[in-house]
């Protein structure tokens, strides 16, 4: 699958948002989208609470083999906090021509087959897609206050990452299938942007936790804006400001104990956890730039990288 790559500036201005409109905008994409893949999960059951009009909205969104969406769906100021009202509002508001010049410039001036009937009907488009939002919004509200918390003390552990350079670790946590290699980026796209993306400004957006749905717009001059779920349980709980917050309480343990090479099964017994729990704490680490591994005859070893090293002193 093709890559999208992102390479903010080293001196990046970082900024971290309440957004409770891309919260339930990631909720509704979610859910259509564990729909149309046939997903039995809690998700999915989301789409009970829409109506068809409304699914077939989001649709276009979520298909396989789709990643862009015009940029109005997204805030209209990705550095500042939103309110799900007045977004609401904006996006009913927007006018046929400027939904299909949002359209022709996301797509090149050929947008594909999914997205022909919303340009055909722009008006009703926006308007299904405001229908769903509300409604959705009126049964997480709740739940978005009661995440609070987490968002302050995530809104800490990114200013704390931001001062100690260690902001590639953030962003590999921020795409489930990303990947940081010397502060970029990297995740599979099937509309990949064909070249590498930067910005000046890092705007982040934490929502709802357990949510497993990213969203980026990456169109913006200046600006890498991306929403990813807040990091929940010991993660969240621990102090924001130490490595275990920046990466897990089991992974600060496993990174600071990896002296040398390995074998998954030390990795395995030192942390007291299966196999398979091994693997998924190691792939983090991997993805995060911070332990490398490779064969060795019958063994798979793991030790640290550089940037592993680098992070422990940042953070010792």
């Amino acid at each position: 699958m093709p890559v999208t790559r992102v390479r903010p500036h080293h001196e990046a201005a970082v900024r971290v948002t309440y957004d409770p409109y891309t919260t339930v905008l990631a909720l509704a994409c979610g859910a259509v989208r564990d729909r149309v893949r046939g997903r039995d999960t809690a998700l999915a059951r989301v789409t009970d609470r829409m109506t068809p009009a409304g699914i077939a909205a989001l649709a276009p969104l979520v298909l396989p083999g789709s990643s862009l969406g015009p940029d109005c769906l997204t805030p209209v100021d990705a550095a500042r906090d939103t309110d799900v009202a007045a977004e609401l509002e904006r996006l009913r508001g927007l006018t046929a021509a400027e939904v299909a010049d949002d359209l022709h410039r996301t797509f090149a001036g050929a947008p594909p087959r999914r997205w022909e009937r919303v340009a055909q009907r722009p008006r009703e488009w926006t308007g299904a897609v405001a229908d769903v939002l509300e409604r959705l919004w009126a049964d997480v509200a709740p739940a978005w206050r009661a995440e609070a918390g987490l968002r302050s003390r995530e809104a800490e552990r990114v200013g704390v990452a931001a001062a100690r350079h260690a902001l590639d670790v953030v962003l590999a946590q921020a795409h489930p299938r990303g990947r940081v290699d010397g502060g970029l980026l990297a995740f599979p796209d099937p509309e990949a942007l064909p070249h590498e993306v930067t910005g000046d400004t890092l705007a982040l957006a934490p929502v709802l936790s357990r949510l497993d749905v990213s969203i980026s717009n990456l169109d913006r001059p200046g600006v890498v804006w991306l929403a990813y779920p807040v990091p929940s349980g010991q993660q969240a709980a621990a102090d924001p400001a130490g490595l275990a917050a920046l990466l897990s309480p089991v992974r600060a343990d496993l990174l600071r104990r990896l002296r040398g090479e390995w074998t998954m099964s030390q990795v395995a017994d030192a942390l007291q956890v299966v196999p398979s729990g091994a693997t998924h704490h190691v792939d983090a680490l991997v993805a995060a730039g911070l332990v490398q591994r490779h064969r060795d005859g019958r063994h798979t070893v793991v030790r640290r990288t550089r940037r592993g090293e680098e992070l422990l002193a940042l953070y010792t």
